[in-house]
């Protein structure tokens, strides 16, 4: 008896306070929450989200498909301070020639607690737009309905997808927190999967068999659960926040059905790049190709060495012919079509680049890669589906070059930040050969500021700054791309007004901007002093490293030097009481460095500051070495100077 009464009433309180997952099943006491359990200050969090796949065949048409259920629901605690796309649902769908994903069952609803009472906002079909990205991929979308601060979202979807060799990747972390995740993959198993795990979050995985309802055959059943999943914040010097993220992937790696010829798709690197150069859409459109040949020889007849022949004929490609937008592994259009039409995709392009690269007698060959925005790849699980990008490389003198025709900013080896993806691989007719993808020249910024100090403690003045190499090339990408928004942004860092804005490029890729102000405040008058800190306006006050500890390499992209020059003039009436301290420190391995120096002379402050990093790319073994050397920074930087009246 007492036992009975016991567990009633711990079923009884579990009942009470568990959560309903069912579609369409949202309570008061989701409703009512104000803030996240696991993360108070977060906008948002994920309450739950499921993902259920099995595999079905369907006899009447001979075909094993893969089924994808998913459904979530999302609480907002701050709509305001919530990103955009936790207020959307957007499904991508693969295309293949005739062969698609098929979305079904798509809807979702937006839930509020008024007077007491929950109403329920659905989404109306009328509202779910349909958008054709490229040749290869669409999606389906739409935007949650009246959201308020308060309000739980759900959605719930389908996918068909006769592509089973890749299903995806799925994550179980996000920059909100998750209050539950499940995902599920279930498949025959004479379909073997290799599984790629990531991530530092810790959950239940479980494997388990089962027999199929056609009683021939087993069912692999993988489950991972996890619960109060932390928000992953954002990083300094990390280009793909998902890299970071705790996730899983399955790849096909072999089929063995009894009794019948089995399939292996395990392989290594190089075994991908022999079968890529087998290819018709890949290693056949280097070969032949004669039409190219009159080109290649304009091109280069100005040459007189191997370095300058490479340059003639990048610079050539990248000036006479235009990107599509797509990026891909292989040809979309093929080299033939590419050279007639003047535009193609990344393998379009690059593939042609390698190939008349070769006709001027280069040791030219393809790298291909994954790109930032396709993650980092995983070297100890060869997968040719983890691949969606190629570039053109050339050894003169042993030394490597890399070059992307798709961007006319780029330079050889200053790739787009798309690529530079830690490594690559270079596929040759008889090789394939692991290659470092990373920028090896030094970008540089240097900001001249000359001001007039009041005694009231404002300045005028004006502001110069150049930008090169890899900075530049990224201002100019942005720059083209929309001129108004990117003056806008330049102009964000700086809280006060400016007059006589202007950007310049010279014709060796430099970026000058320039502009005056007047009246800025920079110092205080107290006791008769006036203090301020030299560096004015361009002061580090907060640190970029905040996290405990970090797993995960620190991406620049490029070598970098900052320079800040500034000459102050000193009132009349005043001269110097005390300056800052001059200090240089320098990280372990001399992988980074920073000088600062204030000194008097003439009539003027001057200070001079100057910040390098030496690597691309830095071990994240360097994350607390680095968070010390910026802690180092921010105090040099946090010394002011003390006038008084002479």
């Amino acid at each position: 008896m007492r036992i009975g009464f016991t567990l009633g009433l711990v079923l009884g309180f579990v009942s009470l306070f568990a959560q309903d997952n069912r579609y369409g099943k949202v309570s008061k006491e989701e409703l009512s929450k104000t803030q996240s359990l696991i993360n108070p200050e977060s906008p948002a969090e994920i309450l739950f989200e499921n993902a259920i796949l099995r595999m079905e065949y369907f006899p009447s048409t001979q075909d094993l498909v893969l089924i994808k259920e998913i459904e979530g629901r999302i609480k907002i605690y701050d709509k305001d301070n919530v990103n955009p796309r936790f207020l959307t649902q957007e499904v991508n769908l693969r295309v293949q020639s005739s062969t698609r994903e098929k979305l079904s069952g798509f809807r979702g609803s937006t839930y509020n607690l008024e007077g007491g009472k929950i109403v329920e906002v659905k989404v109306k079909n009328s509202d779910i737009f349909k958008e054709k990205h490229h040749q290869y991929r669409e999606s389906e979308k739409f935007t949650f309905p009246n959201v308020q601060n308060g309000s739980v979202l759900e959605y719930k979807y389908t996918i068909t997808t006769p592509f089973t060799r890749d299903i995806g990747r799925w994550f179980f972390q996000d920059e909100i927190p998750i209050v539950h995740t499940y995902y599920s993959f279930e498949h025959p198993e004479f379909y073997v999967y290799n599984i790629d795990n990531r991530g530092e979050v810790v959950g239940r995985i479980k494997t388990s068999k089962t027999m199929d309802k056609s009683q021939r055959f087993n069912n692999v059943k993988n489950e991972f659960t996890y619960t109060n999943v932390p928000a992953l914040k954002r990083e300094p010097y990390v280009f793909n926040l998902n890299n970071l993220k705790t996730s899983t992937r399955f790849e096909l790696m072999k089929f063995e059905f009894p009794g019948a010829l089995g399939e292996n798709y395990a392989t290594s690197w190089e075994q991908i790049g022999k079968h890529l150069m087998t290819r018709s859409d890949f290693g056949d459109q280097i070969r032949g190709n004669n039409f190219l040949n009159q080109s290649v020889q304009l091109a280069i007849s100005n040459a007189n060495s191997d370095v300058e022949k490479m340059q003639s004929v990048f610079q050539y490609v990248k000036s006479d012919f235009s990107w599509n937008g797509f990026s891909g592994l292989t040809t979309e259009n093929g080299v033939r079509s590419t050279f007639k039409d003047k535009t193609g995709s990344a393998a379009d392009l690059n593939l042609m680049l390698v190939s008349m690269l070769q006709k001027a007698g280069l040791s030219a060959e393809p790298v291909v890669l994954s790109t930032v925005g396709n993650l980092m790849l995983n070297y100890s699980f060869p997968s040719l589906t983890s691949l969606n990008y190629v570039i053109a490389s050339v050894e003169i003198d042993k030394q490597l070059y890399l070059m992307d025709a798709t961007d006319k900013f780029s330079s050889i080896n200053m790739l787009p930040m798309r690529t530079l993806n830690h490594r690559g691989f270079r596929i040759g007719e008889n090789s394939v050969r692991e290659v470092s993808l990373q920028n090896n020249g030094v970008s540089t910024i240097k900001e001249t500021i000359v001001v007039d100090l009041n005694p009231n403690g404002k300045i005028s003045g004006n502001y110069f700054e150049i930008r090169d190499s890899y900075f530049a090339m990224n201002d100019k990408m942005q720059q083209v791309d929309d001129p108004k928004e990117f003056e806008k942004s330049y102009l964000e860092d700086y809280r006060f007004d400016v007059e006589d804005f202007k950007i310049n490029e010279n014709d060796k890729g430099m970026f000058r901007y320039a502009f005056k102000f007047n009246d800025v405040d920079a110092g205080e008058v107290v006791g008769g002093k006036l203090i301020l800190n030299p560096l004015l306006f361009t002061q580090l006050t907060k640190p970029k490293f905040i996290s405990p500890k970090r797993s995960y390499p620190l991406e620049f992209g490029t070598l970098i030097s900052k320079e800040k020059i500034i000459k102050i003039k000193i009132p009349e009436g005043y001269k110097v009481e005390s300056l800052p301290e001059s200090q240089t420190f320098l990280v372990e391995g001399n992988v980074a460095g920073y000088t600062y120096q204030v000194v008097e002379s003439e009539g003027y402050i001057l200070v001079n500051t100057i910040y390098q990093i030496g690597k691309s790319s830095l071990p994240f073994t360097y994350y607390n070495p680095m968070k010390d050397f910026e802690s180092k920074q921010i105090n040099a930087e946090n010394q002011a100077i003390v006038l008084v009246k002479i």
